[in-house]
């Protein structure tokens, strides 16, 4: 298989990274379109994007991933929602995948692709957690937490080198729940033809990230952007392996910096 690069990048809607010149302002099609070049300069043939906003009021009413798919040159991408209606107010499980306005993940290939699949991953609803939230505050050392539904989706692409299957997710902030849901992903995308990858903000630390079959592509720390101190970011390959170092990118926009690898077939 002739090496190609992927970059997995946890968007958070477009939000300019701290730091960074447009800190302090709300997402926009202006500032993704400067984003744009600077993941462009990355060079990715496949690109993984998480926290993507579709038609909301935060981030300009854009279609985030057409706007950087265009942007990129790379034409065959999708957009799939976990959630759909307002990102900041009332939302729902996405009954579609394509739902006119929400928020999920998105893949865009510089290869054409054969068929797409889409996996609704459910979350817990809402539970008890031990602790205390944000602001510190608890109920007898419990505090409630809402684990929304997650999605993964997948594509098998046509490369030169014949089918290549690229799948993107982002999982439960819980990590028990995540790890469910990495094991429930990696399942079906392993159902799919040609050598395989599974990737995106998978919540998890390395050595929970690891699967049977499944190699580590990439080892780089990914948050937080401005200081970053854990890896929560991965690529994990079935049948490639990675032909360089992984990379971290820190952009202009985000609290995860992207992370970047070159593959090729397994030996």
């Amino acid at each position: 298989m002739t090496a190609l690069r992927l970059l997995t990048l946890n968007l958070q809607h477009g939000l300019p990274a701290v730091g960074s010149p447009r800190n302090g302002r709300p997402a926009s099609a202006e500032v993704l379109a400067a984003a744009a070049e600077e993941i462009a300069a990355v060079g990715a043939d496949v690109v993984l994007l998480q926290e993507v906003d579709r038609h909301q009021a935060r981030s300009g009413r854009v279609d985030q991933a057409a706007l950087l798919a265009d942007a990129l040159g790379l034409r065959a991408h999708r957009f799939a929602a976990a959630l759909a209606g307002s990102a900041s107010g009332l939302h729902v499980r996405a009954r579609r995948s394509d739902a006119g306005r929400g928020f999920g993940v998105a893949l865009l290939s510089r290869f054409p692709v054969r068929s797409w699949h889409v996996l609704p991953l459910r979350g817990t609803g809402l539970r008890l957690r031990r602790g205390g939230d944000l602001l510190g505050w608890s109920l007898g050392g419990w505090f409630p937490a809402f684990d929304e539904s997650r999605v993964c989706l997948a594509a098998v692409l046509r490369t030169p080198d014949g089918p290549l299957t690229v799948a993107v997710t982002h999982l439960s902030t819980i990590p028990e729940v995540a790890r469910a849901q990495l094991a429930r992903s990696a399942a079906a995308v392993a159902t799919l033809p040609g050598p395989r990858v599974l990737g995106g903000d998978l919540n998890l630390p390395p050595d929970a990230v690891a699967l049977p079959g499944w190699t580590a592509l990439a080892s780089a720390r990914t948050f937080s952007n401005a200081r970053p101190r854990m890896q929560l970011d991965h690529l994990l390959g079935a049948g490639v392996a990675a032909a360089g170092a992984g990379r971290a990118h820190h952009f202009s926009v985000s609290d995860h910096a992207g992370l970047s690898v070159d593959v090729a077939a397994a030996g």
